[in-house]
């Protein structure tokens, strides 16, 4: 990284000060702290004190192992700073998040989505990082699509937040039932046609086909019909358009006219029906692939996604960080943030449950591999539709009110064999317009 004037400065500053200090103090001993640029006290992260920060984020399958292991490796080449891990469970996240911005007593760094960053922007409840990475050498390792989930306002974008991890949904199948049923692997731009036809043959009497999905996890086959939650301006519902109800009945019909996909209210929520072999086909998060391979009962893999009318979509978005605008140790923060979005310590072991986002990795034909081997066998299907074919859902600043909207919505629409599917569209549309009417 390179020295600005303004930071050399700083630095005499700081130092002058600290012989004053020195010279005045009873003790003899030299002053700890510094003024931040938020006007807080701020621990300097550099002058081989020792600097504490938190770290506040949501977790899934998996991830706490690895934020552990990512810390331990941040510490060992940091050793000044101590970083105190806060994980929580994704909705208990959110809902404290929310009680300790307000309160000033957030985390100096905290797990960001998609879209829900703009609404924190727009509170200043977030730190700008563009100063930060104006000086930084390796910020061309992320893409510009990438650097920009994290951007507000979209007219004059500031960095607000860095990825620190690429996922996405796949089609995760089983590939004992497959070749039980005679299904040869799908190629590339196999039709929703064949997609379905596939699922009647794999559906037995112990064994149903497919699992419809809800929400994001249906963004892929929602992007091949051509629609998603709202407008292209993201002000807007879309819930009315002709293709959410071409959408939204193709996945009722597998249900209740091709009987190739369980009723939802039937499934055991505590229970995958993949891996308890209860379907043979299902869209989850890229996150499951340490979790699914230990499965012993079948072979499993990840297919191409099915296209309709040429189009092909695979829901994709990353996981990002902030840091707090309250913060009184941002530059202790940045460290840690720039470690685990850029450092090849870190990402080679966040990477385990979505795709590399860097782009050394991308470029990487022996890691793509490497990644294969531990299965899925087919991860390049994965990586290739994240990276050409990658289809968000619902990135709104109302990404939780539109989730649980259109989540209400499908339980009266998958559930009921009789749903009057469009109605239930128009109800949907309604709310979610009245949503984004609220400031």
């Amino acid at each position: 990284m390179g020295v600005r004037k303004s930071s050399v400065l700083s630095i005499i500053f700081i130092l002058m000060l600290s012989l004053v200090v020195s010279a005045c103090s009873s003790n003899g001993k030299p002053a700890s702290t510094a003024t931040g640029a938020d006007g807080g006290t701020q621990t300097p992260a550099t002058n081989g004190e020792k600097t504490k920060i938190r770290f506040s984020t949501w977790y899934g399958p998996g991830d706490i192992e690895i934020w552990k292991n990512v810390i331990d490796r941040f510490q060992t080449d940091n050793p000044n700073i101590t970083v105190e891990f806060e994980p929580l469970e994704w909705g208990a996240y959110w809902q404290k998040l929310q009680t300790q911005l307000a309160s000033k007593s957030a985390a100096d760094v905290i797990g960001m989505h998609v879209g829900i960053v703009y609404g924190y922007v727009e509170k200043n409840q977030l730190a700008p990082l563009d100063d930060y990475l104006k000086t930084y050498d390796r910020k061309d390792q992320l893409s510009q699509s990438l650097l920009a989930e994290g951007q507000w306002p979209k007219d004059n974008p500031k960095q607000f937040a860095l990825p620190w991890h690429v996922t996405g949904a796949a089609l995760f199948v089983n590939m004992t039932a497959f070749k039980e049923a005679g299904i040869a692997y799908p190629e590339n731009g196999w039709t929703v046609d064949e997609f379905k036809a596939a699922a009647k043959k794999l559906t037995t009497d112990k064994r149903f086909g497919f699992s419809v999905p809800s929400f994001s996890m249906a963004a892929g086959l929602a992007g091949a019909f051509g629609t998603e939650p709202t407008t292209a301006d993201k002000l807007h519902s879309n819930y009315n358009s002709p293709e959410m109800l071409t959408f939204k009945t193709w996945l009722h019909d597998l249900i209740w006219k091709d009987k190739a996909a369980p009723n939802p209210k039937d499934l055991d929520k505590n229970i995958d029906p993949f891996v308890a072999g209860k379907v043979a086909m299902s869209m989850g998060g890229a996150w499951n692939f340490p979790v699914y391979r230990d499965i012993k009962d079948f072979e499993w893999d990840i297919a191409p996604m099915p296209s309709k009318d040429g189009k092909t979509k695979t829901y994709a978005g990353p996981d990002m960080l902030s840091i707090t605008q309250d913060s009184k140790n941002k530059e202790a923060a940045w460290k840690f943030m720039q470690f685990v979005t850029y450092n090849q310590k870190a990402q080679e072991l966040l990477r385990a449950t979505g795709v590399p986002m860097l782009k050394e990795d991308l470029q990487n034909a022996a890691l793509v591999n490497e990644i294969a081997a531990q299965k899925p066998a087919h991860f390049k299907v994965f990586l290739e539709g994240v990276t050409n074919n990658g289809v968000g859902y619902a990135f709104t600043k109302k990404f939780f009110e539109i989730s649980q909207l259109e989540l209400d919505a499908d339980v009266k629409i998958m559930e009921n064999a009789s749903a009057d599917i469009k109605k239930e569209l128009e109800t949907l549309h309604e709310q979610v317009n009245k949503e984004f009417a609220k400031q």
